[in-house]
């Protein structure tokens, strides 16, 4: 029989105290009003980032692997440093949408509850256990990304995005909700722990299970944004203003990663040559289709859209290449995990930093205008900001000295190990592809801005955010010069969480 203190309800502490902090903040905006508006918003970024620094020192101080709520719910060094990394990513980007949100006479209150709502499904998605929380953590997710596109009001485009997002968002839905009935009806549970028992001792029928995981993979396809089920990427970043756009493409990547990768090796690694063709699929046509039409793009957020879509490809191209527990060589595996993460956390800053960039510099309207030309204006309204964008997109395009290129390498690796030989030259041949329209907004920036005429406003930034962008910029510098500085902890988190036994 199970009981209150059965449940271990502490181990969820911190999605206790993200959902605490998000209604103290709620009470608070609506006692203080629009004169404290933005002390209050200060203060809920500063709690948000010093609640993820305590998040990501603890995942290494404290490495211990626990269920709670009767196995629904699991608490591992990963899925802490993670919650941890998503929260201090979530902070600056909310820091790096202040201006834009006043320019654009969007509420700082409004914008920063539905996004914290959004922050608390993605931690309840990293730490599931169990279909059902994860298609909880999922729905949160998802409404309250709708809410924050939109919230532009007064753009017939903002609006149209979030009507496509919801019924596409809702299909998705269905496809998952759908898979995860027929795994039941198999099986007779959603504790992923049981389903992959109830699979090794032939307790379920297998094609039913087959069938039903196809149905969840299109689902989870579809919340990764990988090729056939990308068509809303592109539409949504381009409709949507840019802060929705940055809080669109960031942090939910890292969740939906770590969430597919427990459903995948905890739930279903027993049929894990059933499932990785389907990924190697996806990792084909992502990386071909995103890269090739991303080229085309005039538009800087539909270009970021289509770029996502080709690191998504390299994303399930890492998860096609695990063999779990199918190889012997231990320390193979565990570099093929650690490549897996240690690329969408480094996708993640430089997503962060070079939607940063232009959110900074929206007050010079030519820069805000969406157009990839336009970026040619940033040397002249602040030289800091633009060779901090140049770093991002060499990062994003996987060019040394910089650590895009060392995350890509180490998949590659892996493609190569897997014997994957030929998706590893595919991927390859289509970052040179990549690389170009990425190099094309440097030379625009670069070239293009050194040799304008036409006055371009001075846009002096605050001292938080300038130190930040700086900062931002210098570890993906940095860890690109010595990239074991990542490369170690992450290999750790993995061996703690995966590999303790």
């Amino acid at each position: 029989m199970h009981t209150f203190n059965s449940l271990n309800i502490l181990l969820a502490s911190t999605e206790i105290i993200l959902f605490g902090l998000i209604i103290l903040f709620l009470l608070l905006s609506l006692l203080v009003g629009k004169s404290k508006e933005l002390f209050l918003s200060r203060a809920f970024l500063v709690s948000l980032f010093v609640f993820g620094f305590y998040m990501v020192i603890d995942s290494f101080s404290n490495p211990t692997i626990e269920y709670g709520f009767n196995g629904m719910y699991v608490i591992d060094p990963i899925s802490v440093f993670s919650k941890g990394f998503i929260c201090i990513v979530f902070a600056l980007a909310l820091l790096y949408c202040e201006q834009f949100l006043n320019l654009m006479k969007i509420s700082q209150s409004e914008f920063f509850l539905l996004s914290s709502f959004g922050l608390l499904g993605q931690f309840l998605m990293m730490s599931a256990s169990h279909l059902l929380i994860i298609y909880l953590g999922i729905e949160l997710v998802s409404l309250s990304l709708i809410s924050l596109i939109a919230l532009n009001r007064e753009s017939s485009a903002s609006i149209e995005a979030a009507i496509k997002f919801f019924v596409l968002a809702a299909l998705a839905s269905g496809f998952l909700l759908y898979g995860i009935s027929m795994i039941y009806g198999a099986t007779g549970t959603l504790q992923l722990n049981e389903i992959a028992d109830q699979i090794l001792s032939d307790g379920a029928n297998p094609i039913i299970v087959v069938f039903g995981l196809v149905f969840v993979v299109c689902g989870l396809a579809f919340k990764l944004g990988a090729v056939p089920f990308h068509m809303w990427v592109p539409d949504i970043y381009q409709g949507a203003a840019l802060p929705s756009t940055l809080l669109i493409g960031s942090t939910p990547k890292v969740a939906a990663v770590l969430m597919i990768y427990r459903i995948l090796f905890d739930g279903f690694y027993p049929l894990l040559e059933d499932w990785k063709g389907m990924f190697i699929i996806l990792a084909f046509l992502s990386l071909g289709l995103g890269n090739l039409v991303a080229i085309l793009q005039k538009s800087f957020k539909r270009l970021m859209g289509y770029s996502t879509i080709g690191h998504v490809g390299f994303l399930v191209g890492a998860i096609a290449s695990m063999n779990y527990e199918l190889t012997e060589n231990l320390v193979l595996e565990i570099s093929v995990i650690m490549g897996l993460f240690a690329y969408i956390f480094i996708y993640l800053l430089s997503f962060l930093g070079a939607l940063g960039c232009v959110l900074l510099l929206a007050k010079e309207e030519k820069i805000s205008s969406d157009l990839i030309s336009d970026l040619r204006f940033m040397v002249k309204a602040n030289p800091v900001v633009a060779w901090c964008m140049v770093l991002f997109m060499l990062s994003m395009a996987g060019i040394p000295p910089t650590i895009g290129f060392y995350t890509k390498f180490v998949i590659l690796e892996s493609m190569v190990a897997a014997d994957l030989v030929w998706l590893a030259v595919f991927a390859v041949l289509f970052s040179v592809v990549g690389a170009f329209y990425y190099l094309r907004i440097v030379k625009v920036i670069l070239f293009d801005g050194m040799y304008i005429n036409e006055s371009v406003k001075k846009v002096q930034l605050s001292f938080m955010s300038s130190a930040f962008l700086i900062i931002n910029g210098s570890i993906i510098l940095i860890l690109g010069l010595f990239p074991d500085i990542m490369f170690e902890p992450v290999t750790r988190l993995v061996e703690f969480s995966f590999f303790s036994n």
